[in-house]
């Protein structure tokens, strides 16, 4: 599979969730619908993990789950097990909240925006590189990511899954 037509090589991408009884399930699909991948965590598994693999069953990167305190943080990793960083909840006052992705101690994305309405851009050093919209025609959640910077595509759908993560886990506690 060449890179251009693979998860990895393509800018605008759809995840489509789907949480099943004990799973959280991502389709990853080109925009017209190609199946390109998948993504799996276990709802009951503590802290979470999920794995993200292509269309031919292999594994493309682990995300994996810490908790501290009040905040989620979780570590992407390459199918090696070599980190592509740690992605971390901000609370910011007054504005809002944003996550941040840092590798060896240091920032390199930030993300922000209307998580809740699913609407958010990822930038590093202050340009956009990345951004996420809900698809709201659809019968289930249906994110559109666009990639339209130089990034890890990794690090870009890991952040979409985590995201996704933790806003439902703190929608359901909650209530």
């Amino acid at each position: 599979m060449s890179s251009t037509n693979s998860l990895l090589g393509i800018n605008d991408l759809v995840l489509k969730k789907k949480i099943l009884s004990v799973h959280e399930h991502y389709d990853v699909e080109d925009v017209s619908g190609t199946k390109l991948g998948e993504a799996d965590g276990n709802l009951f598994q503590f802290p979470a993990k999920f794995v993200v693999i292509d269309t031919n069953g292999s594994e493309l990167m682990q995300l994996k789950g810490k908790v501290f305190s009040l905040r989620s943080q979780f570590t992407f990793y390459d199918n090696a097990g070599a980190e592509l960083g740690t992605i971390r909840k901000k609370i910011v006052k007054l504005i809002g909240e944003e996550f941040r992705v840092e590798k060896d101690g240091v920032e390199f994305m930030r993300i922000y925006g209307n998580f809740t309405e699913h609407d958010y851009q990822m930038q590093v050093n202050g340009v956009q590189v990345a951004s996420v919209h809900k698809k709201w025609v659809s019968v289930r959640d249906q994110l559109a990511v666009s990639i339209t910077g130089e990034v890890d595509h990794r690090v870009v759908i890991g952040a979409v899954i985590v995201i996704e993560h933790v806003e439902v886990t703190e929608r359901q506690n909650q209530h």
